[in-house]
């Protein structure tokens, strides 16, 4: 098994390399820039793996890592993961998440033309805020459920799934579609609700900072799960000998945002006070998002 982790100095992929890495698998990982801006990998993790540098806007040299690897798995997890940033940039979000995972297919393609036996499993993780809408009656939402995104990010998610599954068909690469539910866990950018919470509780609990915590909706109600048990699935996901298009990876169960918060300020040991940052309000946001689990 030889592994290709695109965008793997991400929040998912440093979890996933660490995994592959304990099973002896031969991982090669590529990102826009190196040194990666942020590595929770421990120095002889990082060490064990072959860093390159790849911007998947740019076709040739993503063919280029390709015919130089020469993977058996691709987890192309590069790409726009923050719904903030998508606001801020929807087209390029766009592009990166849906003409990127083009630009990798048509370089799996090419390589595959090229060299002979060259046929990898390309794992594609998706998102759960694709389904948008359709997630709207709170009722744990299953793969065949269409898809109705909401948001900027939601939209350019759908986009590149509906790539990579029409490379499936057409072309008939080995793409699987995953789409995770929320991922949570150590190490994740304080711009996602559940560190942002934590951050804000150990400043206040450190003196730090006022005791005052900025909230959003905490009634919402989310289907969390661990970013350890997120990257075991999609490992074992591209594993499977005939495996299916779309696979959603969730516990569901959901749980409210209050609890959570609650969770966390009872570890701090504070009491602050709640004070709504309307920035941190959309009024899109679906009051219930769980996804089935039964085909994982």
């Amino acid at each position: 098994m030889k592994v290709l982790v695109t965008g793997a100095d991400g929040f998912v992929g440093e979890y996933l390399i660490a995994q592959l890495l304990e099973e002896g698998t031969d991982v090669t990982a590529s990102a826009l820039r190196l040194p990666p801006d942020r590595n929770t990998l421990s120095q002889a993790q990082a060490a064990a793996v072959e860093w390159k540098v790849a911007d998947v806007l740019d076709p040739e040299a993503l063919y280029r890592l390709v015919a130089a690897v020469q993977p058996t798995h691709i987890f192309h997890l590069a790409g726009f993961a923050s719904g903030a940033r998508a606001r801020a940039e929807p087209a390029l979000a766009l592009r990166v998440n849906a003409e990127g995972t083009l630009n990798l297919c048509e370089a799996v393609a090419a390589a595959r033309r090229d060299f002979s036996g060259l046929d990898p499993r390309i794992l594609v993780p998706g998102s759960s805020e694709a389904y948008g809408a359709a997630a709207g009656t709170g009722d744990p939402v299953r793969e065949e459920s269409p898809l109705e995104p909401l948001s900027a990010y939601g939209i350019s998610k759908a986009c590149q799934e509906t790539v990579a599954l029409g490379y499936r068909r057409a072309r008939a690469l080995r793409t699987v579609v995953a789409r995770p539910f929320q991922m949570i866990g150590p190490g994740q950018e304080a711009e996602y609700v559940v560190p942002s919470f934590a951050m804000q509780a150990v400043a206040i609990a450190a003196g730090r900072a006022e005791p005052t915590l900025r909230v959003g909706n905490l009634d919402l109600e989310r289907d969390l799960l661990d970013v350890r048990d997120g990257a075991r699935a999609l490992r074992r996901l591209s594993e499977l000998e005939e495996p299916r298009a779309v696979y959603n990876v969730c516990s569901g169960v959901a749980v409210s945002i209050r609890r959570v918060l609650g969770w966390i300020l009872d570890e701090a040991g504070v009491e602050p006070e709640l004070r709504v940052d309307p920035e941190r309000v959309r009024p899109s946001d679906l009051q219930r998002v769980v996804g089935d689990p039964g085909r994982l």
